[in-house]
């Protein structure tokens, strides 16, 4: 009988642990639970607080900078020359050193051939003011309103940024026997109507700076006209001319093959060709500084015009861009739209002040 009752006992004290255990689980299972909840709606929170961190940042970026998702499409640059010449090589490097910083578009270069750049300047002042259609500026459109009678005048445009002085160099055959400008306007006194010297249309730069060293020197020298620099250097190569002047890109290969010399660049500084001198060394007034630099229409945004002025500064970041611009030496000077066109507003004085020589209508 004590074994029974110690059975049943034993029984009902299994059962207790069993049901306590039984009553319990759902408390033991009810704290992760909750704790679950409390983290979820803790993520929650977090998120909710990080998206209007972002949100915050993206008000504050966009009234600092109300064109800051800029681009949201491809930008077009339009350019005046051909495919290959200096300005479309600086362009297609420069293409490639912004692509990183376009937010996944790209620049595309279009060329629209014409020597006075007016059909290419016109696309670009009827375009929108939105910075999708821009232009390469050189001293071109200065040349093209006073020169040619374009309607195109080079105070119509919204200017951006200069991005280097791009020089012109005074050139000729390896075997020539003169190797300075100097020497060179002694030969051309010593025998004078003799020198054959290449110059373009009298929208070109070269044509500017061959007539202010022909006039400064008083050189009686035949003056060849051609349609641009690469026929001016086919002349020179081939014997048909004895000079031309154009930018170091033009002739950079046939200076390193030793075909052509650099006889002086026409600047009050050296450039990074630095054996070669200035013609204010040569002890000549003759001072041209052709800048390049991008413009777009007349009414663009400030803000705009700032925001692109900032963003085309990472070109400058590039080591690709840098090696370009340092090969065809073009002195790297990152410039404000208004320190661009007051290299022009110099530029309009030198070509009012020579229109007459330039032309070649002077008396």
């Amino acid at each position: 009988m004590k074994k029974k009752t110690a059975l049943i006992t034993a029984l009902l004290l299994t059962a207790s642990a069993v049901l306590s255990a039984c009553s319990g689980k759902p408390a033991a299972q009810a704290a992760p639970a909750s704790t679950a909840a409390e983290t979820k709606a803790a993520a929650a929170e977090t998120k909710a607080a990080a998206a209007e961190t972002k949100a915050a940042e993206t008000t504050a970026a966009e009234a600092a900078d109300p064109y800051a998702s800029w681009p949201e499409k491809d930008i077009r640059i339009i350019f005046n020359a051909k495919a290959g010449s200096s300005g479309d090589t600086l362009l297609r490097n420069l293409a490639a050193a912004m692509e990183s910083k376009l937010n996944g578009h790209q620049i595309i270069v279009e060329n629209i051939v014409d020597p006075t750049g007016a059909a290419a300047f016109s696309e670009v002042q009827k375009a929108d003011p939105d910075g999708y259609t821009l232009t390469l500026l050189s001293s071109v459109v200065v040349q093209a309103e006073l020169i040619s009678n374009s309607p195109i005048n080079y105070n119509d445009f919204s200017y951006i940024n200069g991005m280097g002085i791009d020089p012109q160099y005074i050139y000729c055959r390896s075997e020539a026997p003169y190797n300075t400008l100097s020497e060179l306007v002694e030969y051309a006194k010593q025998n004078p109507g003799k020198v054959n010297w290449g110059t373009g249309l009298p929208t070109g730069a070269s044509t500017v700076c061959s007539v202010q060293i022909i006039n400064g020197a008083g050189l009686d020298v035949n003056r060849v006209t051609y349609d641009g620099g690469s026929d001016i250097l086919a002349a020179v190569l081939g014997g048909f001319v004895d000079i031309g002047v154009c930018e170091y890109g033009d002739v950079r290969a046939q200076v390193e093959a030793g075909q052509l010399k650099l006889l002086a660049v026409v600047s009050a500084e050296r450039s990074d060709v630095s054996e070669i001198p200035t013609t204010v060394e040569e002890g000549y007034n003759l001072v041209f500084y052709r800048a390049r630099g991008l413009a777009g229409p007349a009414g663009m945004d400030p803000a705009l015009v700032q925001h692109i002025y900032e963003l085309f500064k990472y070109s400058f970041e590039d080591k690709g861009f840098n090696d370009y611009m340092d090969s065809v030496c073009i002195k790297k000077i990152y410039m404000t739209g208004d320190e661009l066109k007051a290299t022009y507003d110099n530029i309009y004085k030198i070509i009012s002040d020579n229109k007459d020589d330039i032309l070649g209508t002077a008396k």
